[in-house]
């Protein structure tokens, strides 16, 4: 048995960003992992998804060839070459991973864990079993994505975390899910040349995100030839030799070669121990309070499994967050601060409130800045985006910001330290901001936002 001061069951972004963590604190860690360092976000997600991304904005770029004075062409996609630049990139992460670990003197056990006491976790790996002990223990084991009954397994039928790992390049794609990954996965392939068609169930895409920007997006979407179906579901899938016959809710039928599912995610709760050990759950989720403590005292949890936003980079913050309380550090966890972004061609971003929240529980102004009216935007040729801009009308204090636009996601950053600062917006009305660049649209729609706006008219702005 080997003993540590600190044992995480997972190394997804919680585990290893918190065991590095841990051992700048001076603790000796070990970070059981079945598969591979760096979870599905290095492995599967938000890494692969970002380089194939890369892949086809080149292709969109090289599409748009005489827009910026160069003779057509026509983009041919080596879908092979596409998915080996992805291994690439993720093995070279990976291994950037490992050497942090060696460098941080941080131990790294392969194998199936799962929690036998409370300050044990029993490692599974090529037939054996090996034991680790330690004074505290936090559970990060993530999540998986979730299938659907009614389609057929299939080799060409692919959950969210297996999409990256195609081999051809398909002609037309059913999505089954229009939120985050499965728009995403969409944009992307539009523009590496496949048909695309969504399948929601809800009545819009991006359930949650804020209704002006997720209708604008949509927009953008089907300008780019991609059939959106909302309030409909699939009721009957059969493989065909072509491909598939897929009848949906509302009468009619669509006959994909290829189907993404991406329909949400479920906890990796199952099978680790929690219940030998009584840790509270609730609908398969990690009970934690605000230092990501569980209901036994040696016993943490943090990312994907504690539920609520499932995002890599709140479960960074969570492992960190974790490590720090487990050691003797009084640390909190606030999420009144956390950006999302959704990486379609072009990107939407958003940090705080959508407007249907902040007018359900402030007096609020609302300014709007197109990226048309953005000398950068322009020089760029990325005039399809809008900046938004809310807060409340007597304090001034910044509500929320949602960005749809070229590095939308890089862009409400400003906002997000603004947020977490307590700053007002006048505040980002105040800074001078370098010309030209796309951070001038966050200014430019803080000047909107106080009746100064100087390239649109000031009638974006409404109490």
């Amino acid at each position: 048995m080997e003993k540590f001061d600190i044992a995480f069951l997972g190394g997804g972004p919680a585990g290893y960003q918190g065991a590095v963590r841990a051992a700048q604190l001076g603790a000796r860690v070990a970070v059981v992992e079945a598969k591979f360092l760096g979870g599905v976000c290095l492995n599967w997600g938000c890494i692969p998804t970002k380089t194939v991304r890369a892949s086809a904005e080149v292709a969109r770029t090289i599409r748009r060839a005489r827009e910026f004075g160069f003779e057509q062409l026509s983009p041919i996609p080596d879908i092979k070459a596409i998915i080996s630049r992805k291994e690439r990139v993720v093995a070279a992460l990976r291994g950037s991973l490992e050497r942090l670990f060696q460098a941080n003197k941080v131990t790294l056990f392969q194998g199936q864990g799962r929690l036998v006491s409370e300050h044990s976790v029993e490692i599974q790996a090529n037939g054996s079993s090996n034991l680790v002990e330690a004074s505290k223990i936090i559970v990060s084991t993530g999540s998986s994505p979730a299938s659907l009954d009614v389609i057929p397994k299939s080799p060409r039928v692919f959950l969210a975390d297996e999409t990256l790992n195609i081999s051809y390049m398909p002609k037309h794609i059913l999505v089954i899910g229009g939120g985050v990954v499965g728009v995403e996965m969409a944009a992307i392939f539009r523009e590496l040349g496949s048909q695309i068609t969504i399948v929601e169930a809800l009545d819009r895409i991006l359930p949650g995100a804020d209704i002006e920007m997720a209708t604008y997006l949509r927009g953008i979407l089907q300008r780019r030839k991609i059939k959106i179906l909302c309030g409909i579901t699939v009721t009957e899938a059969a493989e065909t030799q072509e491909g598939f016959t897929v009848k949906l809710s509302n009468g009619g039928e669509i006959t994909p070669d290829t189907i993404i599912v991406a329909v949400g995610r479920k906890f990796n709760t199952k099978g680790i121990g929690l219940n030998r050990l009584g840790i509270e759950m609730d609908r398969g989720r990690i009970v934690v309070d605000e230092h990501l403590k569980t209901n036994i005292p040696s016993v943490y949890a943090a990312g994907d499994v504690v539920g609520g936003w499932l995002l890599a980079h709140v479960a960074f913050a969570e492992g960190i967050c974790a490590v720090e309380n487990a050691l003797g550090r009084d640390s909190k966890m606030d999420y009144r601060v956390v950006p999302r972004c959704v990486f379609t061609i072009p990107e939407y971003a958003a940090v705080g409130l959508s407007e249907e929240q902040a007018v359900s529980q402030h007096k609020i102004m609302v300014a709007r800045f197109p990226f048309k009216s953005s000398g950068m935007g322009q020089a760029m040729g990325e005039m399809e985006g809008l900046v938004k801009l809310m807060a409340d009308a007597e304090t001034d204090q910044i509500l929320g910001c949602h960005v749809i636009g070229p590095h939308g996601s890089d862009l409400v950053a400003e906002i997000a330290v603004c947020m977490q600062g307590n700053l007002p917006s006048k505040a980002v009305m105040d800074t001078i901001h370098s010309h030209p660049t796309l951070s001038e649209s966050i200014l430019e729609t803080a000047q909107a936002l106080h009746g100064q706006a100087i390239h649109i008219a000031p009638e974006g702005v409404k109490q």
